[in-house]
């Protein structure tokens, strides 16, 4: 992207910076040589050249782009949304992340009756609240490469454990890598489609300045990738590159959230393989039965193609028929996608997996009566929760209480009660 002087000045005025191709929102000021000097005492090593360059286009800000990393077989969709600076007021700031990786630091030594350190060879510049921080390291080994760090989370189908990996050797790297994976400006694109807060301040400039508007736009449009065309282009046999299974991944997320099964065709004609991964270690078969696209869960199933050995952890609002037609084409089964079957109205499907060997890790049958009877109770109580104000939900009390008596028919079933 290309702006002249007068440009750079209204963008600065209005908050917006662009660094390598990319749009900074709510951009701070250059760092001034003072707020550089105090960074540079706080961290042992020199300062990557690249990350002083983005500093001194903003000190702080927020991006909107898409960011995927891989942990061993977990695929991640990170968040990239903090510049961090000093009085962001989230979470900790510049300052506080920095104080924070240093004590870090002093308790591993201490603990390994190694020398305390006083200064931090990894600098924390950005990430998203406490969950993600991307780290310049300023060893000379590693200098100027770029980590990650995530936090695990205890739920299924989501990173489990902490996790650390490298994503770029420089800063400048990392937002060259940055990119959209849905057209923002569409009008058809999903909701919560990353990128929309670009487009709604760049309308913003429009009503005023469309010129540099106009530019912005054109930037913007210059990140999306462009999955259709390369699905267009490739060739499936043998293995895939990595832009061409990111491609597929696209293509297939497309087809599940639009229930385009004419896609899902074109790639089977293609020769395109559907045992990949899609998000977390999940296939296309788990993304579908997760967003309750039971459309394409039935054209996979009658196309007969290989789609991986990553169990369904979710059977929510499917019928009992689609659910018996599964188990008999041998999908694996996580045993969550028991009960959630089971409460939203698949009892005689529920039942049949429950009995099936095609659940992984499956408990026996007394055991799985006794934790839809206790999912049951929670349920009761989380009604009366929703009704008191002390649980927000998507659900409603009433919601609650339907899952519940749903619970014990199945469990009084599966008991042989009826």
């Amino acid at each position: 992207m290309e702006f002249t002087h007068s440009d750079l000045d209204l963008m600065r005025k209005l908050g917006i910076a662009v660094f390598r191709d990319k749009l900074i929102l709510d951009a701070q000021p250059p760092i001034t040589e003072g707020q550089l000097a105090k960074v540079r005492a706080q961290v042992d090593g020199e300062l990557p050249p690249e990350l002083i360059a983005l500093w001194k286009t903003c000190f702080g800000g927020k991006l909107d782009y898409d960011f995927e990393v891989t942990f061993g077989d977990h695929l991640y969709s990170a968040s990239f949304r903090e510049l961090f600076y000093p009085g962001s007021k989230h979470y900790h700031d510049l300052d506080g992340w920095i104080e924070v990786e240093l004590e870090l630091g002093q308790e591993a030594a201490e603990a390994q009756g190694k020398p305390i350190p006083e200064r931090t060879p990894f600098l924390p510049f950005g990430g998203f609240e406490y969950l993600e921080r991307f780290y310049a390291l300023l060893k000379p080994d590693e200098y100027g490469a770029v980590l990650i760090y995530a936090q695990g989370i205890p739920w299924k189908g989501r990173l489990n454990e902490d996790s650390v990996a490298k994503v770029a050797d420089s800063v400048a790297e990392l937002f060259d890598q940055l990119m959209l994976n849905e057209d923002p400006f569409d009008e058809k694109s999903s909701e919560y489609a990353t990128g929309k807060e670009m487009v709604e301040r760049i309308r913003e400039v429009e009503a005023e300045h469309p010129q540099p508007a106009d530019k912005l736009k054109q930037g913007v449009r210059q990140s999306i990738f462009d999955w259709q065309g390369m699905i267009e282009r490739a060739t499936f046999s043998g293995a895939l590159s990595t832009e061409v299974s990111k491609a597929l991944r696209s293509a297939l997320l497309y087809a599940v959230d639009r229930s385009d099964l004419g896609l899902i065709n074109r790639l089977h004609s293609r020769g395109a393989p559907f045992d990949i991964t899609l998000h977390g270690t999940g296939g296309v078969l788990d993304c579908a039965m997760v967003r309750q696209a039971f459309e394409v869960v039935e054209r996979l199933i009658d196309l007969d193609v290989d789609l991986g050995d990553a169990p369904v952890l979710h059977a929510t609002n499917c019928s009992d028929k689609l659910l018996l037609k599964l188990i008999k084409h041998n999908v694996m089964f996580d045993e969550e996608a028991i009960y959630s079957a089971a409460e939203t109205g698949a009892i005689e499907g529920a039942g049949a997996l429950a009995r099936s060997s095609q659940v992984v890790e499956q408990e026996s049958i007394s055991q799985i009566v006794s934790k839809a009877t206790e999912r049951a109770a929670r349920h009761e109580r989380d009604a009366t929760k929703v009704e008191t104000g002390k649980l927000g939900s998507y659900l409603t009390a009433d919601d609650y209480r339907k899952q519940a008596v749903l619970l014990r028919e199945f469990a009084s079933r599966l008991k042989g009660d009826k």
